[in-house]
């Protein structure tokens, strides 16, 4: 194990989204690394299904599992009951959760709403709490991962709600993290191209032949992205990390 991996070694690390292909991903990578990790998602049957894939059931010595609505304040709040009663604290944020959207005038205003608050409320809340965390504790070493999306730079027609959403992450990304050098947190951005997982309108076997050739990422290796970034030394920040399949539809 390198020596940059070993920073990881007893980090207290919290995963939403941790069901989906990154999410399960880097949680993977994370407990080989020796952190503790917590993973929530909307459907404890997909939760159940990541913890046996990542190595564990619930409740096992260092990965745990909760279902929760981040999207929802009530969800948020006992998400983090139980990064209290389960972890004892934070160290890292790695914020995932997301869904898709269509076009502004195929969606109703309940959908793209659900959009806004999955993909960006819930990162607002989620960081809001892990850092409260963190400024307690004051180890100068937390840190805030947040996914975002290459949408915000390519501007795709019919990704509007989509990208309004990632676009605020991105803003909230970048302006917070000079709000918060005085503390020494650092945050994040990573900005993935398009990710060969289940938010892609594919059946699982098409979505391999795209991966085999380039047109999808491979989500391990957005999880090695976001790995890159949490094993950096104290006082390096990683600010922005854009990766995306060597054939990436821009239009």
């Amino acid at each position: 194990m390198s020596q940059a991996i070993t920073r990881l070694e007893g980090k207290r690390i919290l995963i939403t989204g941790g069901a989906g292909g990154v999410g399960r991903a880097v949680a993977t990578r994370m407990l080989e690394a020796g952190a503790h990790i917590l993973i929530t998602d909307r459907d404890a049957g997909d939760l159940a299904q990541a913890a046996q894939a990542i190595g564990g059931g619930r409740g096992e010595a260092r990965l745990d599992w909760v279902e929760a609505d981040v999207a929802a304040p009530a969800g948020v709040a006992a998400l983090f009951e139980r990064v209290d009663a389960k972890l004892g604290g934070i160290d890292i944020l790695v914020a995932c959760a997301g869904v898709g959207s269509g076009p502004l005038l195929e969606m109703a205003s309940a959908d793209w709403r659900g959009v806004i608050d999955s993909n960006l409320v819930s990162y607002v809340a989620c960081t809001q709490h892990a850092i409260e965390r963190m400024l307690t504790e004051d180890t100068g070493e937390g840190m805030v991962i947040l996914v975002g999306s290459i949408s915000v730079h390519i501007k795709a027609v019919g990704e509007s709600v989509y990208n309004a959403s990632k676009g605020g992450v991105a803003s909230f990304a970048e302006t917070l993290r000079k709000e918060l050098i005085p503390h020494r947190i650092r945050i994040t951005l990573i900005e993935p191209g398009a990710i060969g997982s289940a938010m892609q309108p594919f059946t699982p076997e098409e979505r391999a032949r795209l991966i085999e050739a380039h047109e999808l990422l491979p989500p391990a290796e957005v999880a090695d992205a976001i790995l890159f970034a949490a094993t950096r030394p104290p006082g390096v920040d990683v600010v922005t990390l854009r990766i995306e399949p060597l054939v990436q539809k821009i239009v």
